[in-house]
């Protein structure tokens, strides 16, 4: 038979009670934030052209009658977003790797060593035998 979870009392329950609280700042201020309506872009002009004349400094390309100034924001939120995205890219490759033993043991690993063991078998190193 079984038993149910049990609450642990003390500092286990700190991280948790923080969690909460932080939880319940971050709601407060997400529901007490005033957003303005939404405004859409000009016709005839691609964000996507402007930011990229942004991120490569082309000022003289950016469109100028209904431009969209100011693209900068959107290419400080690109950047981060390729950054976040890099360095999850980064940890989930440290954490497919696998060690038995203390060895890296790449995907496509054999379990058994398939090299022959006699002295007949075609050399395929190059012509030397071992």
């Amino acid at each position: 038979m079984t038993t149910g979870p049990k609450l642990r009392l003390g500092k286990t329950l700190v991280p948790g009670v923080l969690a909460v609280v932080l939880f319940g700042m971050m709601a407060l201020i997400t529901l007490n934030t005033g957003f303005s309506t939404m405004a859409g872009f000009p016709e005839g002009i691609s964000i996507t052209s402007e930011i990229g004349y942004a991120m490569l400094d082309y000022t003289a390309l950016q469109s100028t009658e209904g431009a969209i100034g100011d693209t900068e924001p959107f290419l400080i939120s690109f950047l981060l977003i390729a950054i976040v995205l890099d360095a999850a890219l980064d940890a989930s490759l440290v954490l497919a790797k696998r060690e038995e033993a203390g060895e890296p043991v790449t995907a496509l690993a054999s379990q058994a060593d398939s090299r022959p063991s006699g002295g007949d078998a075609a050399a395929t190193d190059g012509g030397e035998n071992r």
